[in-house]
């Protein structure tokens, strides 16, 4: 009977520390589901794995979709650090480049790329929308 419950104690000990799901962390579903509460219809869209945004960064290839006719990509890490250094790929792969114009915002274990292609003296048309998404988000 011991060995019974040993067997048992040992399975339930094996599966609980398998389980690395973060319930604090981030899932896309949550994120296209702010977008949806606040009124902002994202539509999915292809990018190509050439493209300087939908390449990997940190291991991880983005979620597309079109947010008001621009390009809005979203990463989503198993990680608030992981998504630390996918920000930091991007920032040493485009070092040297002329990119686009864009906004970046990140929650928790969520890395959001805006690219709005626009003057930077100008307002970008969803910024303030997209942060308080990223701030609710972040607070959940």
């Amino acid at each position: 009977m011991k060995k019974v419950v040993l067997i048992f104690v040992l399975i339930f000990l094996t599966l609980t520390a398998c389980n690395t799901t973060d319930s604090n962390m981030i899932a896309l579903e949550e994120v296209l589901s702010a977008f949806e509460k606040h009124k902002l219809p994202l539509k999915e869209v292809k990018v190509s794995n050439d493209d300087i945004f939908g390449m990997k960064l940190n291991g991880i290839r983005p979620f597309s979709y079109e947010l008001g006719g621009k390009l809005l990509l979203i990463f989503i890490y198993d990680s608030t650090k992981k998504r630390e250094e996918g920000l930091n790929d991007f920032r040493n792969k485009t070092a040297t480049l002329n990119i686009v114009s864009y906004n970046y915002y990140e929650a928790k274990n969520a890395l959001l790329f805006y690219v709005h292609g626009l003057d930077l003296s100008k307002e970008v048309e969803f910024d303030n929308k997209i942060h308080k998404i990223v701030g609710e988000l972040d607070k959940e």
